[in-house]
């Protein structure tokens, strides 16, 4: 018998054959001679031994290490072109310059029944000679006041901020609606940009801080647009009604 082949130990006394792991004779009670029992023992392949440790000790497989430089690429990739977004310059109006701009707060406060029109031009023209009384006010460190514009469009308005870094432009804008609810007047915010990059509107009201300078400078035609009892926005023009009396 080989050592692989050795199941079962004959009995010297009576010839009974016994488990391999009985001591003593089961038919006679003799004590079984287990010197003939080879103890079986896989021999691991000196080739396959140096295989496993070479694995052990080698970092990520080629293709998960590919996988992840790829992924890494790819999301900075991603954030690169984000960031272009933010900084590339929108088509954003170009100022206004007037030595007689439209008296929009007057025009508002004395509304009576006559309609109001006020042409994209003309409010940012008023825009211009507005903020530049303010502009001391809404320059920040490191961030310079450059301007504010107005964009109608059908259904809605668009109003953004530039401003200065170190002299480089950089572009902020939301656009609203204005709908009328419960007899009141009401903006709806239905969306923005930074620079290019569009933001949805659930996020923009978190960023709605920067700002809160230009409402603050804007507050007094705010409050009085809101007491209007329509206001209609199509390309380039607003027809804003006055409160019925």
């Amino acid at each position: 018998m080989t050592a692989d082949t050795i199941t079962k130990i004959i009995c010297a006394e009576c010839r009974h054959e016994n488990e391999g792991e009985r001591i003593y004779c089961h038919n006679c009670g003799e004590r079984l001679d287990r010197s003939a029992v080879i103890a079986k023992k896989k021999v691991e392949d000196p080739t396959e031994t140096h295989r496993r440790l070479r694995k052990m000790l080698e970092g990520p497989s080629r293709t998960r290490r590919n996988f992840f430089t790829g992924g890494k690429l790819l999301l900075a990739a991603a954030a690169t072109a984000g960031l272009l977004q933010m900084i590339l310059p929108p088509e954003f109006p170009e100022a206004v310059k007037t030595t007689t701009p439209v008296q929009l707060d007057l025009a508002l406060e004395q509304a009576r029944a006559q309609e109001l029109n006020f042409s994209q031009q003309d409010l940012n023209a008023y825009l211009g000679s507005r903020m530049a009384t303010k502009k001391n006010t809404l320059n920040k460190p490191f961030l310079d006041f450059g301007r504010a514009a107005v964009v109608l469009k059908e259904g809605s308005f668009v109003i953004g901020w530039q401003r200065l870094f170190f002299g480089y432009p950089l572009y902020s804008q939301t656009s609203f609606r204005v709908d009328l609810s419960g007899g009141k007047m009401a903006a709806v915010r239905t969306g923005g940009w930074i620079g290019r990059m569009p933001i949805h509107p659930a996020l923009m009201k978190y960023l709605d801080i920067i700002y809160a300078d230009l409402w603050s400078s804007l507050d007094r035609e705010r409050k009085l647009v809101l007491k209007m009892s329509s206001v209609t926005v199509h390309d380039g023009v607003v027809t804003i009604a006055p409160p019925a009396h």
